[in-house]
């Protein structure tokens, strides 16, 4: 059974992030130099962002854009960012607990920033920015602004244990949440609580 052109691409990006969910837990176990764990932070990217960015992609394509050129812009913003994630990681792990622990404090307190309410706004709503850029452009944008609303939630991972598909699956479910269900306006206080008491627990 052939599938409808429009639906093409959403299962495209669905099956990359379940291609990515196992790649990652494959690479898991190898995380001690940059290129190892580049190549785990793509997986992971993949297999955590690509299911948000179906409802952004499939607005993308309504409105005469590139879905395709929209999801490499977009996915090329969270692959340069796996630097910087090879070097928090570093020092959280030789730093210890209380690092950590003030890492996902900082993510809490990130939830309930006029920053963190701004990006997941224009985030969910990503319309305007279709309308006024290309999809290359667009996907970009969306891109960044993805990385102001997730950066946070990212680092708590990392914090928590970048190795771990437990607390992967957490915090991709808290990102799909924020950034595609109704609940997600209303949902950065309670997950702000959640990394509050994981904090403790870390410290603890």
């Amino acid at each position: 059974m052939s599938v409808p052109r429009r639906l093409r691409l959403p299962v495209a990006l669905v099956a990359l992030a379940l291609a990515g969910w196992v790649v990652s837990a494959v690479a898991m176990g190898d995380m001690a130099s940059m290129a190892s764990f580049l190549w785990l932070w793509i997986a992971m990217s993949a297999a955590m962002m690509l299911p948000a960015v179906v409802p952004a992609v499939s607005l993308a394509e309504r409105v005469g854009r590139s879905g395709t050129a929209f999801v490499g812009g977009y996915f090329a913003v969270w692959a340069m960012t796996g630097v910087a994630a090879f070097e928090a990681t570093r020092v959280l792990m030789s730093a210890g607990r209380w690092l950590a622990a003030g890492a996902i404090a900082a993510a809490a307190v990130y939830q309930l920033s006029p920053l963190k309410d701004a990006c997941l706004r224009r985030c969910r709503s990503p319309l305007g920015l279709l309308l006024r850029r290309g999809a290359l452009g667009a996907g970009l944008e969306h891109g960044v602004l993805c990385l102001g609303c997730c950066w946070a939630l990212m680092l708590a991972l990392l914090a928590l244990g970048a190795g771990s598909l437990l607390w992967m699956a957490a915090v991709a479910a808290a990102i799909f949440v924020e950034k595609v269900t109704s609940l997600g306006p209303r949902a950065s206080a309670p997950l702000a609580v959640g990394l509050l008491g994981a904090a403790v627990w870390v410290a603890l």
